[in-house]
């Protein structure tokens, strides 16, 4: 699957890998290996997400309907999401995503140890 996601530095930390190339498939099955990080998940707390684009170099215009609908863009168990590598054309898109549905903020950096030490964590990836 070209969308990895695992846990870091905390329970409350999700990295999200994007990789190669994303079909609606791919985000059905993304949302299926969501639900324990979301179940397990307390009601106080929220999961703030590195979403790692950079081994993503596009995606496709028709998968903006399902992307505005996945949980790092518009659950409310989110705290804020570190987008990170993104390309100009994968930036102005999750701007586009935060702006349009999601109730979180959205920060850009280079590399997931600055999205780290954006987020707190004391962690080596």
């Amino acid at each position: 699957m070209p969308i990895h996601i695992h846990q870091l530095a905390s329970d409350y930390i999700l990295c999200y890998r994007f990789s190669g190339h994303i079909t609606h498939a791919d985000l059905e099955e993304l949302r299926v290996a969501e639900e324990p990080f979301f179940d397990q998940l307390p009601p106080e707390r929220c999961h703030s997400i590195i979403a790692d684009l950079s081994d993503l170099h596009t995606l496709d215009a028709t998968l903006f309907p399902p992307l505005q609908e996945m949980r790092l863009v518009c659950d409310t168990r989110v705290c804020v999401v570190v987008v990170v590598g993104a390309n100009p054309y994968l930036r102005a898109l999750a701007i586009s995503l935060g702006l349009t549905s999601s109730q979180h903020g959205f920060l850009f950096r280079s590399t997931v140890e600055e999205a780290l030490a954006v987020l707190g964590a004391d962690v080596e990836v």
